[in-house]
């Protein structure tokens, strides 16, 4: 099987060149920096995405500011941008049913019962939430500020806060009095 071969565009996203030193140097050290958290990105075409913005900001940083250790810097930004990406898509991990046996018996009186039922309710207010109060809880969850919301949706803050706020409440009620008549029941 072949090794994965880096590429780095000379050119950022809008078509604006990039500093060739730095271009040099990212393919320089591409193949050790680039192992940094692999085994949890699992995909070297991504990996390789995240140098390309990293390389595209150290461009841009070095346009105002010299920059002294390029492999450094590069290292640095490479590695916010990979946690930052990790931190986003932390997903639901499958659990063995052993898992689950050993944390009902570690003693914690009833705790993890409300852990369950904490999440079978939280699941039932983000089924009954509306489409866009579920895609702002998505990114709420996927870690995105109301800031960054706010810019996907071409919206204020304030309004990305109300129309959440109004949206989860009124799913909050809906699936409350689902789950007290099915208690009822």
């Amino acid at each position: 099987m072949a090794r994965y071969r880096f590429w780095i565009h000379d050119k950022d996203r809008k078509g604006r060149p990039l500093d060739e030193e730095i271009v040099k140097t990212a393919e320089t050290i591409a193949p050790a920096l680039t192992r940094y958290r692999q085994q949890e990105i699992a995909c070297e075409s991504t990996s390789n995405d995240m140098l390309q913005s990293a390389v595209e900001a150290a461009s841009r940083a070095r346009r105002t500011n010299p920059i002294k250790n390029l492999p450094g810097y590069l290292t640095h930004i490479y590695k916010r941008i990979v946690d930052k990406f990790l931190d986003r898509e932390q997903k639901l991990v499958p659990v063995e049913d052993d898992l689950l046996e050993d944390l009902v018996n570690a003693g914690n009186d009833g705790s993890f019962e409300d852990v369950v039922q904490n999440r079978l309710l939280l699941e039932r207010v983000i089924n009954a939430m509306d489409g866009e109060t579920r895609q702002i809880c998505n990114w709420r969850l996927e870690g995105y500020s109301d800031a960054e919301i706010a810019r996907l949706l071409n919206t204020s803050r304030n309004a990305v806060s109300v129309r959440y706020s109004r949206g989860f409440k009124k799913a909050a009620k809906q699936a409350l009095n689902r789950n007290r008549r099915l208690k009822t029941k």
